[in-house]
């Protein structure tokens, strides 16, 4: 019998999901006053698991905001690829 292989194929997908929104008075989040909105994309995308929630039954923010429900989603980018490793 000749050399054996396993090959394998693996899947991967790109998915995006907008979640509700929830409105925060920047008086409760004084880190973010004076900042652009392009600021405090960045701000969040750092810390908001380090920033209060507005709801107390979620331990931050970024929590209460993963919890909101999906309005939009899309998977897009499906790609396949191959690996082969030698079979005993």
């Amino acid at each position: 019998m000749g050399k054996r292989v396993k090959i394998y194929q693996t899947e991967s997908y790109v998915t995006y999901i907008v979640r509700e929104p929830i409105t925060i008075d920047l008086d409760d989040y004084p880190e973010l006053e004076g900042m652009s909105n392009a600021e405090i994309i960045d701000y969040l995308e750092s810390n908001s698991c380090d920033m209060m929630a507005q709801d107390d039954d979620y331990s931050c923010l970024s929590d209460e905001l993963t919890e909101k429900d999906i309005l939009k989603d899309k998977i897009t980018g499906e790609e396949c690829s191959y690996m082969v490793e030698d079979s005993e």
